[in-house]
């Protein structure tokens, strides 16, 4: 069952994420390809606030995540879902990490003016919170907001319990959406950020990475998932990644 540390742990993968040149993220395309809907760039090239939090619910907790935290492009509708469930609160009183708080840009008070929404990361006070969004700038960013613009919050059902994410399914949701700009080639010896980004793309594809696990230190544990990667996809398995493997990690489907 659902903990709030879990979603919040997820969101943070994804800090700095900027919206590609073409405008389809890959939170709208894990949506759309979730709930089957036409036409493709309405959902692929949509607003995606409300996706990417539905994309890190259910890539945090799978679908016992995605049912406490909503699966909704809407942000009217998701605020109205919280409403009809009984777990909606106006203002920011009592607002906690973990919540899903709503935004009205004008500064008013009903959910069917509401622009934005974000999770909640860290309470200052009730009128000062640290908020993770999303499509900010295009952007995955941390915020800290005052409580003039807050609509209200939605209050998800955690219980304190860790969740068994369904990964085989986060897995293929996540690797949709266009590759950021290939940075050079990143290979054995290599550190940093790129690194780890690479080695959370073969996390996700479910290739080992060794004890160390993701460390953005590019050892011959990261070399030997490349490989193993790069066979999946029939190229030759060198163990770099070259600029057509780095497109593939975000953008090949796993294969059955």
């Amino acid at each position: 069952m659902p903990r709030p540390s879990e979603l919040l742990k997820e969101m943070t993968r994804y800090l700095g994420y900027a919206e590609p040149a073409g405008g389809r993220t890959v939170f709208g395309a894990s949506f759309r390809e979730r709930k089957d809907l036409r036409p493709t760039d309405a959902w692929d090239k949509g607003a995606w606030c409300d996706m990417y939090v539905a994309q890190c619910a259910l890539a945090a907790g799978g679908k016992d995540m995605l049912a406490v935290v909503g699966d909704f492009a809407w942000t009217v509708g998701h605020a109205q879902w919280f409403k009809d469930n009984g777990r909606w609160h106006a203002g920011t009183a009592g607002i906690r990490a973990g919540d899903i708080v709503f935004f009205d840009w004008a500064g008013g008070k009903k959910i069917d003016a509401i622009d934005h929404v974000a999770t909640v990361e860290k309470v200052h006070s009730a009128r000062d919170i640290q908020t993770i969004d999303g499509n900010i700038g295009d952007s995955c960013v941390r915020n800290r907001r005052t409580n003039a613009c807050v609509v209200g919050f939605g209050r998800p059902a955690y219980d304190g319990r860790p969740s068994v994410p369904n990964l085989s399914l986060a897995a293929v949701l996540a690797e949709l959406g266009d590759a950021p700009g290939f940075p050079g080639t990143v290979q054995q010896g290599h550190k940093g950020a790129n690194v780890r980004r690479v080695q959370e793309k073969l996390r996700r594809r479910r290739f080992k990475l060794g004890p160390a696990g993701v460390d953005a230190d590019f050892g011959p544990d990261t070399r030997a998932a490349v490989r193993g990667f790069q066979e999946s996809q029939g190229m030759d398995a060198t163990g770099v990644v070259d600029k057509r493997t780095w497109v593939a990690l975000w953008e090949a489907r796993l294969k059955a």
